[in-house]
């Protein structure tokens, strides 16, 4: 299937290269794949082997191609529907939960039974692969380009890789430390943990250690040749990739101090801005170019959780229950145009674009549920279950989803045409 999924890439110098197929090197993983960013390169994501995972009877002819969008950056807002907890019409959905005996693998009514059988109900989406081994809260999922191996790092102290082709755990690393985050880009892995930023290059097997780091590091992204890292006493370390391939690779530029008054809890990127959330409740706007922080969003009355760029929008989650929309006001400031309140804290959220290429997002729950809903209407579309919260989602290649629970539950989703759940 050619599939082409939109992901984030660096302006300016791309730490990406061709990757060997050596297993000794295959300790690490790509960042996550964020489709909504119209600021960045889009791409096939071309891997070395067919992966079980995505076999032929999920695949759709078209592939989930991304729907254009037009200019980059946040500009005027575009015009948002009326949230509507309905589900849309001729979708297999409805307000079942998951049956209690089925969960334990003896519920006797079969396909009587009036709860679901399934983890999800959302048309074409399929749990493909549970992975069992991490203790704790999974912090990163990833799928290296060019590989079959699935990479996850959990507060357990464990990275774990993982083979596509049968589902089993191949190698397992012992951090001696609790991870707070994990993303990559090209050959580099990024690891943090506390008072210390790990990288890896897969090509070259070279082991790095990134000076200056103080606390727990808990979110982490690339942008414009740079790494940034957000510690838990709410600074930002930058540092820059050079030509050097040798000793240096990254040299340590400056830490972003005094904007968070807490924890980076997390990051993205769009066009030519970087924002950064916090456990003080803050979203903070920075100019890649300057690295000076050129706005404050102070709307939300509960840690930030998450953050996305879809169209010409941002959107945010919150412990405070609810998920926030923003959009350039007349004056260039940043505003709130639409404000979804839930009936719980939202932990995640992340977007893709279905089998008929049209736009959608995953928002994650205290109770264990992700709501899957269609952009921009918010209409929701269907559900997915775990007996945990969901704390990390992540988008692959393929039509693949990954999400990870905090006891440590990691499943492969499959998200094409032609399956209903």
């Amino acid at each position: 299937m050619d599939y082409k999924s939109p992901r984030k890439y660096s302006h300016g110098r791309n730490f990406g290269v061709a990757r060997q197929q050596d297993f000794a090197a295959d300790i690490v993983t790509r960042r996550p794949y964020l489709p909504y960013d119209n600021g960045m390169k889009k791409g096939p994501n071309k891997l070395s082997r067919n992966l079980v995972w995505t076999s032929k009877e999920y695949q759709s002819p078209e592939g989930n191609k991304p729907r254009k969008n037009a200019a980059n950056g946040l500009t005027k807002p575009q015009v948002l529907g009326t949230r509507s907890n309905q589900p849309r019409k001729n979708v297999a959905y409805g307000p079942r939960s998951v049956c209690k005996y089925w969960k334990d693998g003896n519920c006797k009514r079969g396909e009587q039974c009036q709860f679901l059988h399934s983890w999800s109900c959302f048309s074409g989406l399929v749990m493909v692969a549970g992975l069992e081994g991490h203790k704790k809260e999974i912090k990163g999922i990833g799928l290296p380009q060019g590989s079959d191996k699935l990479f996850s790092v959990s507060s357990d102290g464990a990275l774990r890789i993982w083979d596509c082709n049968s589902g089993q755990c191949v190698h397992s690393i012992n951090l001696q430390a609790e991870a707070g985050s994990l993303i990559s880009e090209g050959p580099w892995v990024f690891l943090g943990l506390p008072n210390a930023v790990k990288a890896f290059n897969v090509q070259t097997g070279k082991d790095l250690h990134l000076e200056g780091v103080v606390g727990q590091v808990h979110a982490m992204t690339v942008a414009n040749g740079m790494l940034f890292a957000g510690t838990s006493c709410g600074s930002i370390l930058v540092w820059k990739a050079t030509d050097s391939d040798e000793s240096d690779p990254f040299k340590y530029l400056t830490a972003l101090e005094g904007h968070h008054s807490g924890e980076v809890s997390c990051f993205v990127v769009g066009g030519q801005l970087l924002y950064s959330g916090s456990v003080d409740r803050t979203i903070k706007v920075w100019d890649l170019n300057t690295l000076q922080c050129i706005m404050t969003l102070k709307q939300h009355t509960g840690t930030v959780t998450s953050l996305l760029c879809w169209d010409k929008c941002l959107i945010s989650s919150s412990l405070d229950g609810t998920i926030k929309v923003w959009a350039c006001s007349g004056n260039g400031s940043l505003k709130v145009v639409q404000t979804l309140k839930e009936e719980q804290s939202v932990h995640a959220l992340c977007g893709m674009h279905d089998a008929e290429a049209k736009p959608i997002i995953f928002c994650s729950y205290q109770n264990g549920t992700v709501g899957i809903f269609d952009l921009p209407s918010f209409q929701e579309r269907g559900k997915m279950f775990s007996t945990h919260t969901i704390g990390t989602l992540t988008i692959g290649p393929q039509g693949l989803l990954f999400s990870g629970d905090k006891s440590g539950n990691l499943r492969v989703w499959s998200l094409a045409a032609g399956t209903k759940v």
